[in-house]
């Protein structure tokens, strides 16, 4: 009957279990495919709000007005009272908390909720590492819709998420409009706790840093929103934690109020965050109680009955089985060369003979056990340098599989960009030249019928007065010219565009590597202009006469890459914030002086590269040489502070970095160097000291034996 019964509450449990978890699971998936098509739609509403009409004039008249005259002017007033009421119905119909309207160079030029916000500047001031900050520069740089992390607002004193779509006219970008989801709503679907009991209750966490912090009020505290939060790296096992980090799953866990739980989670791609549905154990198996009492009491008569039959039997043969306890207590202790009495035949002392017969082969069992152990110890000691050898290659090997994927997609998609550019760019192009010899056949039109007809009739005088025909002749040519140079540069670009794309190429070529490097400082040309904190970085290139090279072109352009990189990095950590800055930012430009060398020779650096006292500090410099036993030579220095020498054995080892958390993966000198020593055969070497910067050799034979 106890086995029976205790049968049925083991089957009892577990179905209750898989019927609980197939609940959690299909709720957890529902909402979590509810919260992303919600996003979705918004994503989607906030494009459609971008192409309307009225918001890019709105944005153009905004900004023309805050530029001129400010914000609290009656003309920037006049500007609202027109386009306010259109602004303001576009927020109720969609649905959302507010709308901005951000300008190309970052001014919030206006705010439906009037907020402190307007008139401040996301790349500069108090609010220029924001979340709203960020999304509006991602969907600003990448000219798409961008949806942020949600993140404390202080004007609303609540947690925010925001939407950022572009907003264009005649194709060309004149700001971003940032829209506020509305929490209301997106705590609607949270908070509908429908098939998860009476305790039971939904948890979305957003990734803030160093934790995943509650983005909605929960069932048990309504004020949990950005109040409550999990640890990434004291609870990396949390459910949540896991969710945020795209881990999806079911178990028993104990709960932010110390309740154990079963839950469910999964990853919400859009917020970069986790989705946590769960529900009290206690509650789960309340109905299963009754039954577990029946188990115990039966379980107890049960025992009272087997202690009862041993009483019985024990009084008939308790002189003998003490006298064998005794033996038995003293084999516990290692005796094993006690020997038990054998005073009768019956099963006493058949059962006595076994004891001593079990002695004799546990005390050899005992010596055969110790020599074993003496090999698994001397076993495990190797298995664990095994071990620790297979791991960090792992971890090598999958940060570089990471790292390689994310350059195959750059250069795919710069490739991609690139071709769409060059097409319309060589239109233009093209036919600048053909319009400028029919813009001055017109001219000379003009000015025959102005010579012959000084007089023209008053409606005629009146249309040429009010286009300045003076100011036409003479300005539009200069238009041109200035087109035309435009093009040049952007077909300049779009070369070096597609130089650098070639990051997937598998095959070795035999490449101008001088265009390589060109390519990755084009790329890298924003970082390398003036800023509001330092001015120009300069770039010094003196290339040698150096032929085709045979390499890995993608993987030799991502060197490239890196070692640049982080050599900007290091001049802007080094140099003063106080330093002068050029004061027009669409004129300042990097510096880049090219030097060519022919029939160079492998020369002490000091002879080749300028010293960083011969110029201005931020400058970085570049050599080329070919060496006579057909060696090609690439040197890339900085004038930056330098790595200390207990930093700089470490330099490629694989996942060090000195970078802030988020900055740097410390995969990129490590990689390098792989694709320099065991892709192309060839060295990579840091120099460096303390206070006189960094100079990186590259070393690669001119053609590749295989």
């Amino acid at each position: 009957m106890t086995t029976v019964t205790s049968l049925e509450y083991y089957i009892a449990v577990n179905s209750l279990k898989k019927e609980v978890n197939n609940n959690l699971i299909s709720i957890a998936e529902s909402k979590a495919n509810q919260l992303e098509v919600y996003l979705k739609e918004k994503q989607k509403n906030a494009v459609v709000i971008a192409k309307i009409p009225n918001i890019s004039d709105a944005l153009e008249q905004y900004q023309e007005t805050f530029k001129k005259y400010g914000i609290k002017s009656f003309a920037y007033q006049k500007i609202d009272d027109k386009y306010r009421p259109f602004l303001t119905n576009c927020l109720e119909t969609f649905g959302y908390s507010n709308i901005f309207l951000i300008s190309e160079s970052g001014d919030v030029v206006f705010s439906v909720k009037r907020d402190q916000k307007i008139g401040s500047n996301y790349y500069k001031g108090t609010y220029k590492h924001s979340e709203l900050a960020k999304v509006f520069d991602r969907a600003k740089t990448l000219m798409q819709v961008e949806i942020s992390s949600f993140s404390y607002y202080p004007a609303t004193n609540e947690p925010a998420a925001f939407i950022a779509s572009p907003i264009f006219k005649n194709n060309l970008i004149v700001g971003v409009v940032v829209l506020q989801l509305n929490n209301q709503e997106f705590n609607k679907v949270v908070n509908d706790y429908t098939g998860l009991g009476k305790n039971g209750e939904t948890i979305v966490g957003s990734i803030v840093k160093e934790r995943i912090v509650f983005t909605s009020p929960t069932r048990h505290d309504p004020k949990a929103a950005f109040q409550r939060y999990v640890n990434i790296g004291k609870q990396k096992l949390d459910p949540l934690n896991q969710a945020a980090h795209g881990i999806k799953g079911i178990g028993i866990t104990i709960d932010y109020r110390g309740q154990k739980t079963i839950a469910a989670w999964r990853y919400l791609p859009s917020l970069n965050g986790g989705l946590l549905v769960k529900m009290d154990m206690a509650e789960v198996f309340a109905s299963l109680e009754t039954l577990k009492s029946i188990v115990i009491f039966l379980l107890l008569i049960t025992l009272l009955l087997v202690i009862f039959a041993a009483i019985v039997v024990a009084k008939s043969i308790s002189k003998p089985v003490v006298e064998l306890t005794q033996v038995v207590q003293e084999f516990a202790k290692g005796n094993l060369n006690k020997q038990a009495p054998v005073l009768t035949r019956d099963e006493i002392g058949q059962l006595a003979q076994s004891f001593n017969s079990m002695a004799a082969q546990l005390e050899e069992s005992f010596k055969t056990i110790k020599l074993r152990e003496q090999e698994l110890a001397t076993a495990k000691g190797q298995l664990e340098v095994v071990l620790a050898q297979l791991l960090q290659e792992a971890q090598q090997l999958a940060g570089q599989l990471v790292q390689s994927e994310k350059m195959s997609t750059l250069g795919q998609l710069v490739a991609g960009v690139a071709h769409e550019i060059n097409n319309p760019v060589n239109f233009i192009y093209a036919n600048i030249n053909p319009a400028n010899e029919y813009i001055q056949d017109l001219l000379r039109l003009l000015q025959l019928y102005q010579e012959h007809y000084p007089n023209p009739d008053p409606e005629i005088q009146n249309v040429a007065n009010a286009i300045d025909v003076d100011f036409l002749v003479a300005d539009l040519p200069k238009l041109l010219a200035s087109m035309k140079i435009g093009a040049t540069r952007i077909t300049e670009i779009v070369l070096s565009l597609r130089n650098f794309s070639r990051l997937d190429e598998a095959e070795m070529k035999a490449v101008n590597i001088h265009e390589g490097i060109d390519s990755t400082l084009m790329i890298l040309g924003t970082r390398l202009k003036a800023t509001s904190k330092r001015s120009a970085i300069e770039v010094v290139k003196t290339y040698g006469d150096i032929p085709l090279v045979e390499c890995y072109v993608g993987q030799l352009n991502q060197v490239f890459m890196n070692i640049l990189a982080n050599a900007i990095d290091a001049i802007e950590e080094s140099l003063n914030v106080n330093a002068p800055v050029l004061e027009a930012s669409n004129k300042s430009t990097s510096l880049v002086k090219n030097k060519e060398i022919d029939n160079m020779h492998s020369l002490p650096t000091s002879e080749i590269l300028p010293s960083k006292t011969e110029g201005k500090r931020g400058q970085i410099r570049i050599h080329t040489e070919l060496t006579a036993d057909e060696l090609v030579i690439i040197r890339i220095a900085d004038d930056a502070l330098g790595i200390p020498e207990h930093l700089q054995k470490r330099l490629f080892d694989p996942f060090f970095t000195t970078k802030p958390a988020g900055k740097g993966t410390g995969l990129g000198l490590s990689i390098s160097y792989k694709i320099i020593t065991e892709k192309h055969q060839g060295k990579l070497e840091c120099i460096s000291s303390p206070g006189n910067g960094t100079e990186f050799i590259i070393t690669i034979p001119l053609y590749q034996h295989t």
